[in-house]
C-alpha cells in the first residue's frame, strides 16, 4: 500500500522529525508539503503512524493506481498525487548552517 500525507508548508519542523526515515519522499506543491511512502504491509509501523499524527494540519489518504488520493475513512477517490519531482526527505530538508564565526584578525 502507498501512502500520503499532505501538510501545510508551516508544519515543516513536525515533518523534519521524520528526516531519519529513508522510506519517506517528499515533494512541495501548492504551499503544501506532501509526504508518501510504502507501507508492506498494508499498514503503517507504529512509529511512523504516530509521527503523521502529530503533523499539525496533516491529511492522510491511501494512493491508488494512477496516483488517486483516498483520503483516510473515505472509499472513494478525490484528487490526484502531485507529479512531483520527489526526492527524499532527507535531502529535501538539506540543513544549511551557518558558518562558524572566525577569530578577528
Amino acid at each position: 500500500m502507498t501512502w500520503a500525507l499532505a501538510a501545510p508548508a508551516e508544519s515543516i519542523r513536525a515533518i523534519a522529525r521524520l528526516r531519519q526515515r529513508a522510506d519517506v519522499t517528499v515533494c512541495s506543491a501548492d504551499n503544501e508539503i506532501w509526504l508518501r511512502g510504502e507501507a508492506p504491509d498494508q499498514q503503517l509501523d507504529e512509529p511512523l503512524a504516530q509521527a503523521l499524527r502529530l503533523i499539525p494540519g496533516g491529511r492522510q489518504f491511501t494512493v491508488l493506481a494512477g496516483d488517486q488520493l483516498v483520503a483516510a475513512g473515505k472509499l472513494v477517490p478525490s484528487g490526484r498525487l502531485p507529479a512531483g519531482p520527489w526526492q527524499p526527505l532527507a535531502e529535501w530538508l538539506s540543513l544549511n548552517l551557518p558558518p562558524p564565526n572566525q577569530p578577528k584578525a
